[in-house]
């Protein structure tokens, strides 16, 4: 029984520390948006990071019910706070129809990224990402 406490805190470990480090890509915290509303997909404990990356974001949205529209905005901070748009609002529901979107930054200017949601119009879409670096 020891022996698979140590193991599992190894592995556990491991994956902690895997978590946005070069050539790895890490879950985006899951998200919903509901009728009109903003919300924003992040990491669960982001970490700051240095300017030499690649930075790659996948959205993948899901149509839960209704005909709401949808736009996925890319945003980076340099203070985690105060966050500015990369580029412009993507449109990625509209009334149930859905569609994946991916943004790649050559040059990760920031040191923090997240995913803007907006969603007007009713009905519930659902939200995986991920966030991917790598070392230029």
């Amino acid at each position: 029984m020891r022996k698979l406490l140590i193991l599992t805190s190894l592995i556990l470990f491991a994956v902690v520390a895997m978590a946005q480090t070069a050539g790895s890509f890490v879950s985006l915290v899951a998200d919903t948006t509901t009728d009109a509303e903003t919300e924003y997909m992040i990491i669960s404990s982001p970490k700051q990071l240095t300017k030499n990356y690649v930075v790659t974001m996948f959205l993948i949205p899901t149509n839960e019910s209704g005909t709401a529209t949808v736009t996925s905005t890319p945003q980076g901070s340099d203070d985690n706070s105060v966050f500015f748009d990369l580029a412009s609002a993507t449109t990625v529901n509209t009334a149930g129809t859905v569609a994946n979107s991916i943004y790649e930054y050559a040059n990760a200017n920031f040191e923090y990224y997240r995913l803007k949601l907006v969603s007007t119009g009713t009905g519930v879409t659902s939200f995986t990402g991920k966030l991917g670096l790598k070392r230029k």
